[in-house]
């Protein structure tokens, strides 16, 4: 791991002495995990429990919001009570001292935006936040909806503002994300198992495209694996702070 820390350093000190360093991370569900938010792959991942087809996609919710909303409100509880871990806080930090620029986030539970992070591109939406099914009003939220389903003020019903199964991507958010990508040098790639496109692209994208491409690889096949890539962010982030005084 400590040859890993090294070459990370040496790559990200060369591009920033050059001036050329342009980053991003690339996150997934395993960075929250050791917030005890379950991932959805892996041996206790969600889709081991639940069918994907019952819950997790649009024609789901179509024929029985009323069942959805029942999981939804207990999957809100469990992100509302979940904190930041110290991989979260890594990036903050990396990107507040200038070593990565934004967060492509595959993740829905608000924890980036929580640990201090600014520039988050969503692109799977955000189970904090409601979004009418009808007048496409919405509302950010502190606390599980009382009443089941939520109504929206005109009357309608409310949904997560999340990307189910067989939606369309965000396009505002997609394009982004690829643009992003397109002009990065080095990505940080945290707790996904890179298997969900188009999100999974991105990082080859970057080095595809961009003559200094790299990847700083933290692809999470195992999910308890997990510390390994915090302890690797954060002693990334020391480790630069002594290079450039930070």
């Amino acid at each position: 791991m400590q040859s890993e820390i090294s070459h990370a350093v040496k790559l990200v000190q060369k591009l920033a002495a050059e001036q050329k360093l342009q980053s991003y991370a690339l996150t997934g569900a395993g960075i929250s995990k050791a917030s005890n938010i379950p991932t959805f792959r892996g041996d206790d991942g969600i889709w081991e429990k639940y069918n994907i087809d019952e819950v997790g996609t649009i024609e789901a919710w179509m024929n029985n919001p009323k069942k959805l909303w029942t999981l939804f409100a207990e999957g809100i509880g469990l992100m509302l009570n979940a904190e930041p871990n110290a991989a979260h806080y890594a990036l903050s930090k990396l990107e507040k001292n200038g070593f990565c620029d934004s967060i492509i986030t595959q993740n829905v539970d608000s924890l980036h935006q929580r640990s201090g992070s600014q520039n988050i591109i969503e692109v799977h939406g955000n189970f904090m936040r409601f979004r009418c099914t009808d007048c496409g009003n919405k509302k950010n939220i502190t606390a599980p909806p009382k009443i089941i389903p939520p109504l929206c003020n005109c009357g309608q019903m409310f949904r997560p503002d999340v990307i189910l199964f067989n939606e369309i991507l965000p396009e505002k958010e997609i394009k982004l994300a690829y643009k992003t990508a397109q002009k990065a040098n080095l990505v940080y790639v945290v707790g996904t198992s890179a298997e969900v496109y188009p999100a999974a692209q991105l990082p080859f994208l970057s080095k595809q495209n961009n003559p200094f491409g790299q990847l700083l690889k933290s692809f999470q096949k195992s999910l308890e694996r997990f510390f390994l890539f915090a302890t690797i962010l954060l002693d990334l982030f020391e480790n630069l702070g002594r290079l450039f005084h930070v």
